[in-house]
């Protein structure tokens, strides 16, 4: 497969012309994996930092520790718990990127032998443009009887895990656990997977990201990130799901395993989304 121009062209921002945001993709495809990460990474911790400038001038006079509580509430969103209490008063040690979170988890998932990728924005990130995430989502295999071996795990490691969420999982209530580190204040979803074909498939084809430098994670395949957001953007019409469908073909195009999605798209009922996107990102 070509990239190229086509009439169905679509630039990733409105307002950019076609032949900028092609020679964009064509810079972005000659850079190396690592770099792509480190600058996505540096584009994580910037928004913290930001945000975190934010709060010190909105609290010029507080204490340290009102400065941690209204930085993770800012930074968490409707992801803070009530019982959640941050500790460390070393700025530094909150503005830790999601390629850093990933590397962590995966050592602790990796001890407990829990099968994971990472997923949804982080995921699309690295196949595609980097665009800004609240926070990182794992895609995990495990069994209800194995949740309290997990929660222990993390809870060790200093990630707070809220005993409800926990409570509901083991009853079957919930497939989602939303933990923060205490100390760095970072956040990630664990998503229970499903057992579809589809869900089996995506966990076999995971790719594991180790260069030089940054600590190794497994992440979704290219091909299936852009499947999981044609069927998540399928009820919602989102254009934060179709701008990175469109980024990570634009990047990946001549890596793309094409049989693989017009294969999968047909099952899904994404074909003529996934047929649109294709002639959109110059294919």
């Amino acid at each position: 497969m070509k990239f190229t121009s086509s009439t169905n062209y679509r630039p990733q921002a409105p307002g950019t012309s076609i032949e900028a945001d092609i020679y964009l993709f064509n810079r972005l495809r000659q850079l190396s994996f690592k770099q792509r990460l480190e600058i996505f990474a540096a584009h994580d911790r910037g928004v913290k930092k930001l945000s975190l400038a934010g709060v010190k001038m909105r609290n010029r006079e507080a204490p340290i520790e009102t400065i941690r509580l209204h930085f993770a509430r800012a930074v968490l969103g409707d992801k803070f718990q009530e019982g959640f209490q941050p500790k460390g008063t070393d700025e530094k040690m909150w503005i830790q990127d999601s390629i850093a979170l990933a590397g962590e988890l995966h050592q602790i998932l990796e001890s407990v032998n829990i099968l994971y990728y990472v997923s949804r924005g982080v995921a699309s990130s690295i196949h595609g443009e980097a665009r800004s995430t609240r926070d990182l989502d794992l895609v995990i295999s495990l069994e209800v009887e194995r949740v309290d071996i997990i929660v222990q795990t993390l809870e060790s490691a200093g990630f707070y895990c809220p005993a409800l969420s926990v409570e509901n999982i083991k009853q079957g209530r919930e497939r989602s656990l939303s933990i923060t580190h205490t100390v760095t204040i970072a956040n990630a979803d664990l998503i229970i997977m499903d057992n579809s074909p589809f869900a089996v498939s995506q966990m076999s084809r995971r790719i594991l990201a180790s260069v030089e430098g940054v600590s190794p994670f497994w992440v979704a395949s290219p091909e299936d990130m852009v499947l999981q957001k044609l069927m998540w953007g399928r009820g919602s019409q989102s254009e934060k799901q179709w701008r990175d469908v469109l980024g990570i073909i634009k990047l990946q195009a001549e890596n793309l395993d094409y049989g693989y999605l017009v294969q999968w798209a047909e099952n899904l009922d994404v074909i003529d989304a996934l047929t649109e996107a294709l002639a959109e990102a110059g294919v």
